[in-house]
This record gives structure tokens, sequence and C-alpha cells, in this order.
């Protein structure tokens, strides 16, 4: 079924429906919560936070351009909170100290699979800025729109343009001469 269809039964209280989106969107949303914070209980708490508002409160747009942009975006905003109301407690300090980073298990399984290539690749990642690393993540990984993460990342359309633009001309003008040095060697 369509997003836009199970979006339009949830809306109509149809718990399927609902459901349905939450299995959909759920491994997506942890995923990409984990590059915010790296509290797997918390983040699950978050994510079992907003579905459960979206439930009770039906607060959600009645129409949205894209269901997984917007859960993004209310992930995002829910995230953001949590870790604003955590600094408060000291437990996980303020936001600029958790860059956008990939997960413990993401790292394992790339040690396991990935070549000498690819681990350049994520050397030149890590050189990247948060905000570039984001809007990489999600445009290549979670195959979001310019449009979906410009309303995720808060961000005019052009502002993504370029952000991706220059994270990917950094990228390959640092790869490219290593590819053309293994493949010569």
């Amino acid at each position: 079924m369509e997003d836009s269809q199970l979006w339009n039964d949830f809306r109509n209280a149809d718990r399927r429906a609902f459901e349905a989106l939450f299995t959909r969107y759920y491994r997506s949303l942890y995923h990409y919560g984990l590059k915010t914070i790296p509290n797997g209980q918390l983040l699950d708490d978050c994510i079992q936070d907003l579905f459960f508002e979206l439930w009770t409160n039906k607060s959600a747009p009645a129409e949205v351009s894209s269901v997984k942009g917007y859960l993004f975006k209310a992930l995002k905003y829910k995230l953001t909170r949590e870790i604003r109301k955590s600094a408060k407690f000291d437990d996980l300090g303020d936001e600029s100290e958790h860059g956008f980073e990939f997960s413990h298990e993401s790292r394992l399984i790339e040690q396991q699979t990935l070549s000498d290539q690819q681990e350049r690749l994520q050397h030149f990642m890590s050189q990247l800025t948060r905000r570039q690393q984001e809007a990489i993540y999600l445009r290549f990984y979670s195959q979001l729109t310019y449009d979906e993460i410009a309303e995720i990342m808060s961000l005019t359309y052009q502002a993504v343009v370029n952000l991706i633009y220059k994270a990917v001309k950094f990228l390959r003008e640092h790869l490219v001469p290593l590819l053309l040095l293994l493949i010569i060697s």
C-alpha cells in the first residue's frame, strides 16, 4: 500500500494503517536517530513517543508531501528536545558534543566487509562538517529528495543542493587521486 494511502487511513483512525506505518519506518528512523543520539534505549523511547503522540493527539497534519520526510523531521525535533533536556542534567552534554557519526554496528560490519577504498571514503567523510554528513546520509543512504532533506534540516532547497555539492566535490577531489594510485600500482 502507498504511503499516502496509509497516512490517510491512519488519519481516519485505522489501527492497521498506523501499525503499518510504524513497521515500515521504525528501522529507518532508528538508524537515522543513531547518528544523533548514540543511546539506543533513549532513541527507541523517542520513536515510541513520536508514534504514541501521533496516535493519541492526532497532531499530524492532514496532508504531507512525504510521510518519510515528515517522520524524519518529527524525530529530529524530538531528539533535539531530548538532547537539550538531558543537557540540563549533564547526561549527554550539549548538542555540539554529539556530532553526526556512524553507529558502532555499522563500523563492525564495515571492518569485516569493506575494502581499503571504502575505508578511505570513511576517512574523508569524517572530514566533512556534521551538516554535510547528515545531508549525505539523508540523500544517499535514506534516499530522500532534496526537498525532503531541506524540510528535515530546516534549510532551503538551494542550501541543501549546495551542501551536498560541496561534500561530493570534496570527496571526489580527495578520492579520485587515491583510486588512480590504486589502479596504477
